[in-house]
């Protein structure tokens, strides 16, 4: 019963890229997290603006992942308008700020400007301001470690599939060769 392979265990460049096609499935489980990027408290006089250069006004979002800002705070006296410059910021320009206060930025996208503006008031404002940022990014990219198993997962899955073509392309031709004898 030569040429038959029932019952046969399956070869090791089969585990290889089996394996490696599990931990590079697994690398691309997304994960969520959420971080405060920006925490100010400052107090703005009438006639002023709160803006870049001051700190808390600017931010960039991360790369290689979907991105929510989530802004938040509380404005104590009279009333300020919230300026936000970038993407996706369209309803945020001249918004009127009293009491308290959120915004969310959905999807949100590369560098953004706040700009808190009493110039308009006649009394003195307290600002506490927020900005969180969420995203969304696989697995692989999160943490060095997971980078780490995704790329060797990567190599043995290559490793098992080019050992597995290998393999089939000699059995093919010592297959003819025989033949042809």
């Amino acid at each position: 019963m030569r040429g038959q392979r029932r019952g046969r265990l399956p070869s090791a460049s089969s585990f290889l890229t089996l394996l490696g096609l599990a931990s590079l499935l697994i690398c691309l489980i997304p994960v969520t997290t959420s971080e405060e990027v920006i925490n100010a408290t400052f107090t703005l006089s009438p006639g002023t603006r709160y803006a870049p250069p001051n700190a808390g006004t600017n931010y960039h979002t991360r790369i290689f992942g979907r991105s929510v800002l989530r802004g938040e705070g509380t404005v104590e006296g009279n009333g300020i308008y919230l300026t936000v410059y970038g993407y996706n910021t369209k309803n945020l320009e001249k918004s009127y700020l009293g009491g308290r206060y959120t915004f969310i930025i959905d999807p949100a996208d590369d560098l953004y400007t706040l700009i808190f503006d009493n110039t308009e008031g006649r009394g003195e404002s307290s600002v506490q301001f927020t900005l969180e940022e969420t995203w969304t990014r696989p697995l692989a990219i999160s943490s060095p470690h997971s980078l780490i198993a995704s790329l060797i997962g990567l190599s043995l899955f290559l490793t098992g599939s080019i050992t597995l073509a290998l393999t089939r392309i000699r059995r093919t031709r010592n297959l003819r060769v025989s033949r042809s004898l």
